[in-house]
């Protein structure tokens, strides 16, 4: 009885602990919200391969090094490149403002801070392995505040998963060799509904956005009657879609 009364004392210890620990509730590859939201806010959304991982320290003062060793407090981060092999969407098809991506040089870079006390509650730091395929949700970082930080080119262009790990999702999860690989179905509903985005006239959007809206798919039909009014809101005053054949 007494060993029962220590066991019950001590999981009641422990329940507080484990509720505050920061595990990921639903994994990129299931996460099925807000996709017209999540597509709209990257500046490019990407499939490839990741070729490379490497670190990359802070830049340091020397009269500061000898004792951030010390204290083991000497950060950096990872340096990933990705060889891009599908752009599936552009934030310049949702916003004609924003910055055009078309032909931007390959490969691309991620820049992972080791750090994560910067992120969001309920953001993740972005789990990134080398020789994986990911379908990946960008946002462009800042260059030259970001070289001044760490040992970067300042001229070059860096990304980071948008939300930092939900804009990570693996295409191909750990299976044993010769097993064939499925896409998560996230996946495919990022392809359709960035491609009804993707011509450049209003009505022609709405037009591919409503089949996907009449599609059957719960999931699609809510993110396509989204977008629908995203791009009716930013309509000219007194302009109306040409009628579509239905």
């Amino acid at each position: 009885m007494a060993r029962i009364r220590w066991l019950i004392f001590f999981i009641g210890l422990a329940t507080p602990a484990l509720a505050q620990l920061d595990t990921e509730s639903i994994p990129p590859e299931q996460d099925q919200r807000e996709l017209y939201a999540r597509a709209a806010a990257s500046r490019v959304a990407v499939i490839g391969k990741v070729t490379k991982s490497e670190g990359r320290s802070k830049r340091i003062p020397p009269e500061a090094l000898e004792e951030r060793l010390k204290k083991g407090t000497t950060l950096g981060g990872s340096l990933i490149t990705v060889q891009v092999e599908e752009i599936v969407c552009r934030q310049s098809d949702f916003d004609s403002t924003a910055p055009k991506v078309d032909n931007r040089s390959q490969p691309f870079y991620l820049f992972v801070p080791f750090d994560s006390s910067g992120l969001e509650n309920g953001h993740f730091r972005e789990e990134i392995l080398p020789g994986r395929r990911y379908l990946l949700l960008l946002t462009e970082l800042d260059a030259g505040q970001l070289s001044s930080k760490y040992q970067l080119d300042p001229d070059q262009i860096y990304y980071r998963g948008r939300e930092a790990n939900r804009g990570v999702i693996p295409l191909e999860p750990e299976t044993r060799p010769g097993q064939p690989h499925t896409p998560p179905e996230v996946v495919d509903r990022f392809r359709k509904l960035c491609a009804a985005m993707r011509p450049p006239q209003p009505e022609g959007k709405l037009a591919l956005l409503q089949q996907l809206a009449d599609s059957g798919d719960p999931v699609l039909q809510k993110e396509a009657e989204n977008a629908i009014n995203a791009v009716k809101a930013k309509m000219v005053p007194g302009q109306s879609p040409k009628a579509q054949p239905r």
